[in-house]
């Protein structure tokens, strides 16, 4: 086999292995209206005979707003947590201890609730200052009497669009996530059983999100915590959790 020959089946074949090791849209069902202008959508994403389901609520910071909701002493479901706060979607939030103490900052609607911990989990916090809300890595995070609601959590799963470096390949599980893009463009996530580094490539993927470059995102509480709810109409939406956990991220209109 002549040198030249060589290198072009070489090169064919990285071609193929890239190309095999591209994430695919298998189907996107077409976006539902949910209050505030957001929407719910149900996708599968397929690689080499993995297939993740992914469901999401999108929507515009601007016309909708976060809140962290405490789960203690109410120990309420999901559903029931959102409505009794007049959010139309929302999932679970962060870390908690078998004891139900929070791991990590969580700040509810003003009040502190756990303080700020240093951890390699620990790597991202949801910041909410009113009607603003941000995804920060864990050392870029300043303390405020002007927070409203912050969750700590991690990894950190995406910066600046990019998966993060060194995120576990291995354990499958389903996974809860926070996304924003620089646009104000915001969504909670719930993929089925799947690696932290796959979850990732997934978020980053154009292919998976052709109408929006995810430029942040932070993994939440998952596996078998792992709770979404959406308001769709006539019948909601609902994955169960099936931990009873101890905070939630709702989302609701502005106005209210």
């Amino acid at each position: 086999m002549s040198r030249r020959l060589f290198l072009t089946l070489v090169a064919l074949g990285g071609g193929l292995m890239s190309a095999e090791a591209e994430w695919e849209l298998a189907f996107a069902h077409p976006p539902q209206p949910l209050p505030g202008g957001a929407a719910f959508v149900e996708c599968e994403a397929r690689k080499a005979g993995l297939a993740v389901r992914i469901h999401r609520v999108q929507f515009l910071l601007k016309q909708c707003r976060l809140t962290v909701l405490d789960n203690e002493p109410q120990r309420e479901s999901l559903e029931s947590a959102l409505a009794a706060a007049n959010c139309f979607a929302g999932v679970n939030g962060g870390y908690f201890h078998d004891s139900f103490t929070p791991v990590g900052l969580l700040i509810s609607q003003g009040r502190t609730l756990h303080g700020f911990e240093r951890a390699k989990l620990l790597s991202g916090v949801l910041v909410i200052r009113g009607k603003q809300a941000a995804l920060v890595r864990a050392s870029e995070f300043q303390a405020s009497p002007a927070i409203t609601d912050a969750v700590q959590a991690g990894p950190f799963l995406l910066d600046r669009g990019v998966p993060t470096p060194g995120l576990h390949s291995e354990k499958m599980a389903r996974r809860t996530v926070i996304a924003c893009d620089a646009e104000g463009r915001w969504a909670l996530l719930l993929f089925s059983h799947v690696s932290l580094a796959e979850a990732a490539q997934v978020l980053a993927s154009p292919a998976i999100f052709p109408e929006v470059r995810w430029v942040r995102a932070l993994n939440l509480d998952g596996g078998s915590s792992s709770a979404l709810w959406a308001g769709l109409s006539p019948k909601p939406f609902y994955l169960r959790g099936f931990t009873t956990v101890r905070n939630f991220i709702g989302v609701r209109e502005l106005s209210r």
